[in-house]
């Protein structure tokens, strides 16, 4: 009898953190489309300092987004393949038509809504504000008509955005945590508590005299967080479950992962229950649960995207996954993360408080 050992090369990891993040800030930007399109229908009963946050939050998360994912294409250049070689069965090469047409949208739905703040700056004092008014355009009215329209068509292609990333990675049948519905599911609602979160953080940003959020502002991010939390957390279990190797629900490391991910969408829920459970809300607690919002969406998509490339699929393993210190790993990380951070701060100067004042004494009426 002869015994004959199979041994497996070692090979590169699939999807790089760059993969995270690119799902991380564009999740962010789809579901910002959608809660700005709902407080935007809901004027009456939201503040324009909300609105303007959620606007910003689409259009800096479909900048840095694609950014991130250039830079899981190992080479930027690699980008324009996709176009002279298009193929209708590649969610990734229909993601590559979808993603432009939903960044550009999302640039141009936040400047259609910031255009009156443009305006104003042409009133304000130094030299740079003023200039910056130009980018207005002329003096024209945006009607809410056309803001409506914009910011349907937008959701639509935002759609889209979710659609196929939740398509590229679960079409991989050789991942059964990937290979189910769950899994974009999931992606797509914690997509919602990332929105929330930055959402939060760039109103932390815009200058207002307002400490707090209205009673309106309240409820919509309320009421959002904790939908998606719950429904993530009745996904969470069924998607564990779908494992075909072996039971996740018996392996310690994957015991603390799951937890950790339920741990994160159980404070968020809480933290939006009672963090956000009435107008006195502190900073402190606004960038608790912020700064938990954002780690829950994020813990969501590296351990369901990283922490299962080190699955074996052809033998028992182990194969631990080392996070690099370099551009392809936490330095990356970090660098976006400024990057989405620089863009926050200076977009939100654009936001004129005297609009915000009016807007708010219209909204208590």
């Amino acid at each position: 009898m002869n015994i004959t050992e199979v041994l497996v090369q070692p090979q590169a990891i699939a999807w790089l953190p760059w993969a995270v993040q690119y799902f991380f800030y564009i999740g962010s930007a789809y579901a910002a489309a959608i809660l700005f399109l709902i407080a935007l229908l809901f004027e009456s009963h939201t503040s324009h300092r909300l609105r303007a946050a959620l606007v910003l939050t689409l259009a800096i998360g479909a900048i840095v987004g694609p950014l991130a994912l250039t830079g899981d294409l190992h080479q930027p250049g690699r980008a324009w393949h996709f176009y002279p070689y298009l193929s209708s069965w590649s969610w990734m090469s229909l993601g590559a038509i979808f993603l432009p047409i939903f960044s550009a949208l999302a640039v141009a739905t936040a400047w259609l809504y910031l255009r009156n703040d443009l305006i104003n700056l042409a009133n304000q004092s130094g030299k740079v504000l003023p200039l910056l008014s130009k980018l207005s355009l002329g003096q024209w009215q945006t009607s809410r008509q056309l803001m409506v329209s914009m910011a349907v068509i937008t959701v639509l292609s935002g759609l889209s955005i979710a659609l196929y990333t939740g398509a590229e990675i679960a079409v991989v049948k050789s991942r059964s945590l990937w290979h189910q519905p769950a899994s974009p599911l999931l992606w797509f609602v914690t997509a919602f508590i990332g929105a929330v979160g930055f959402a939060l953080v760039i109103w932390l940003l815009i200058p207002s005299k307002t400490k707090t959020l209205t009673m309106g502002d309240t409820r919509l991010l309320k009421q959002t967080t904790m939908m998606s939390g719950i429904l993530a957390l009745l996904l969470l279990p069924i998607w564990a479950s779908n494992n075909a190797s072996f039971s996740l629900f018996t392996q310690p490391e994957w015991i603390k992962n799951i937890a950790v991910i339920a741990t994160l969408l159980l404070m968020s829920v809480l933290l939006a229950l009672f963090a956000l459970g009435d107008e006195s809300n502190s900073l402190l607690r606004t960038l608790l649960f912020s700064a938990v919002a954002l780690a829950a969406t994020w813990a969501v998509r590296w351990i369901t995207m990283m922490e299962v490339q080190t699955i074996a699929r052809y033998d028992m393993g182990p194969y631990p996954y080392e996070l690099p210190l370099g551009s392809n790993g936490l330095l990356g990380i970090v660098g976006m993360f400024g990057l989405w951070i620089a863009l926050a701060l200076l977009a939100s100067k654009l936001i004129q408080p005297k609009r915000e004042t009016a807007s708010s004494a219209a909204t208590q009426h």
